[in-house]
Formats: C-alpha cells, structure tokens, sequence
C-alpha cells in the first residue's frame, strides 16, 4: 500500500461498501478501489464470527438476516435474485417468537425488521458480502485490520497512512462524519470537516448538516457458545416486547445451530447512554458482557432445554456495534456523490427504517454506483 495511487478509498466492507464495488463493476466502470476495514475480515454488521481453534465454528454476530421493507424491485431485485441463484442467500423462513415482560412467549412484535421479506446468508451473513466484494474484481483490494485515526486532503488527493492516496473517498459508515467522533475518536471536529472546511464544497457542506441530525444507536452483542444440544424445537429468534426491552435492557436473541451439533446463540444488548470514548470503552464492554449473560437464566426461562445448559455455556465476548439512525426523510440522492471534493456515502443510515435494515445498506450502494459511474 506504501505510495500507492487509487481512484477510491472506501471506508467500511461491510453491505453497503461491497455493494458499491460489486455494481461499479457491473456497470463497466474501469478505476482502482482500497478498501479499508476495521474488522478482520469483510461483513461490518453482517460479520461472522469464526474461530480458530474450531473451523466448522461459525457464528453471525451482527444481523442475523438481509431485512427488506418490501419485496425488492428494480436493480435491487436483480442484485438479490443473482444471489439467490448463486445459492448466496435463501429466503428465511425460520421461527421468530416474541418474549414479554412477564417472561410468556407471544407473538413477535410488530418491528421493521421483521415486517417485510427476509433472506439469510448461506452458510453464514458474512458469505454475502465475501461475494459482492469477489464481484467487484481484481481492480478491487482490501485491507482489513485498518482503523482510520487521521483523514486529510492534500493537491485533491485523500492521503492515508502509509502513502495511500485517493481521488475519492466513500464512506460508508457516518463516524468520520458525525460530531459522535469526536467523543469516541477524541477527535476536535468532525474529521471530515477538518479535512475540508466549510464553503470548500456546499453539497458536502448540505450533507455534513444532514448528517449531524442523525441520531446514534448502539448495540452490544453478546457471544455465547452453548454444548451440543437437541435444538429442533427452538426458534431462530427471540424478539422481546417493548416493555420486555425496557425491562431487560435487550432487544433480541439469536440462535446459529453449529455444523458440529453446537449451538451459537447471540444476545442483541441495548445502550444505557454511558459515554463511549478510547478510555472507557473496555470497562464498558466487560459491564456489559457481565450484564448479559447474568440475564440469560431467566430470558430463557420458557426453554428449559436451554436455560438448563446456560452454566456450561462459553462466553465468547461482547461485539460494540454502533449506526446512525436513518431519518423518516432519507439522505436526498444528490447529497450522496459530492463531485468536487470527490466524497461519496452509502450505508443503511441514508435510507431504511431502523438499524439494520439491509435494503437500505444495499440500495444506497447501488445508487451511489450510478452517480459515480455517470
């Protein structure tokens, strides 16, 4: 990467990013792409988690489906039936239950994420984006591992560590954006605003403004291994009622049946607003992983089989995801390419109705693809 000259720096692997390369490749378009990622490997919130010790381990930490508002039409509709044909995705069908405060099983509640139509990684989420990013060609090269901590603009070029320059620069994660990095980077102002400053660009200007509206949402993800089990007769997901959540302080809990005859279970954490910064970080994510699994005996209470196996059960570690809420009025498209300064946005923030929602993710790549490549 030393000295090295790309048309793109993308900032994130996850849905939206490998979307993004995937239908720029598709669309005849001929420049260089850098991706940089934080993670270990590509997904961002379709992540899966694999261990080393165990290969046929596998584990969907982050969102355990592909959520659709409705049926997909168009590009998007084109995009899922690809996968489905490659055998990347299926339609999921699979139990979902609703959890109340007074520890019954109910209905699911009425959430957006559960509304519309649903598809569901094969084997795993992170198999998706693996293959959006093997479809973006050898033009396309990830690093993975790289956490930004500068963003500068030097002679229109977006230098990085180490060499790296960009004529354009995606982000498609709002944190190098949004005045929430200043906290959680130690940042003084937002860093794409130090990077240019205001009037340099008004559409970027309009979409910085955008942006800071947002609101930030915050999960932590509880990672369990539980024993070999007879898992048939529970459900894939565990969604408590509002007032369950409220009680509880947990949104959801997934179960991943392992290839071994183990079973993964992930428990969707919600934020009590304690200030996220470098320093406090780790103490939060012990707090919270101890939290958790104190409140697995009785969240599982109506599946004994299980609740019987919770003190055998194996802590993997708690996974910090945090997103921008989209807002009812989704990011107006022209705000999504910034042509003079070359800054581009996707992600399931720009549109969608909750935390995500991939259809928002992978609609904002594609349309993102088509300013870019016109």
């Amino acid at each position: 990467m030393p000295g090295r000259d790309v048309d793109l720096v993308v900032i994130g692997a996850g849905l939206s990013g490998c979307a993004l390369v995937a239908a720029l490749k598709s669309k005849g378009w001929c420049g260089t792409i850098q991706i940089l990622e934080a993670g270990r490997g590509p997904g961002g919130r379709s992540a899966t988690r694999r261990r080393r010790d165990s290969p046929l381990w596998r584990l969907d930490h982050g969102t355990p489906t592909l959520s659709f508002q409705s049926e997909p039409c168009g590009q998007l509709r084109e995009l899922m039936t690809s996968l489905e044909q490659r055998g990347v995705v299926r339609v999921d069908r699979d139990p979902v239950v609703g959890l109340d405060h007074l520890g019954a099983v109910v209905a699911p509640p009425d959430h957006p994420l559960l509304r519309g139509p649903r598809w569901r990684g094969i084997p795993t989420m992170a198999t998706v984006v693996e293959t959006l990013l093997s479809d973006g060609g050898n033009s396309v090269d990830a690093r993975f591992g790289e956490r930004i901590q500068t963003l500068s603009r030097v002679d229109e070029r977006w230098v990085f560590p180490g060499g790296l320059r960009g004529r354009g620069l995606i982000l498609s994660g709002t944190l190098l954006a949004h005045p929430r990095s200043l906290a959680m980077l130690g940042w003084r102002d937002v860093p794409l605003r130090e990077a240019v400053p205001e009037g340099h660009d008004s559409v970027l200007d309009e979409a910085l403004a955008w942006i800071a509206n947002l609101n930030a949402s915050i999960r932590w993800n509880l990672m369990v291994q539980f024993p070999a089990m007879d898992s048939d007769s529970l459900p894939r997901q565990i969604w408590l009622t509002p007032r369950a959540q409220q009680q509880f302080g947990v949104e959801r809990i997934v179960l991943q049946r392992q290839q071994q005859g183990g079973l993964g279970l992930v428990m969707h954490g919600l934020d009590d607003g304690a200030l996220i910064t470098p320093e406090t970080q780790p103490q939060l994510m012990t707090v919270q992983e101890q939290r958790l699994l104190s409140l697995l005996p009785e969240i599982l209470q109506p599946w004994p089989s299980l609740q019987g196996l919770v003190s055998n059960a194996h802590s993997l570690g708690v996974m910090r995801w945090g997103a921008a809420q989209p807002l009812d009025q989704g990011m107006p498209n022209a705000l999504q390419w910034c042509r003079r300064v070359r800054v581009g946005f996707c992600g399931d923030w720009i549109a969608g109705s909750g935390f995500g929602m991939a259809e928002g993710a992978l609609q904002s790549g594609l349309d993102l693809a088509e300013l870019i490549a016109s």
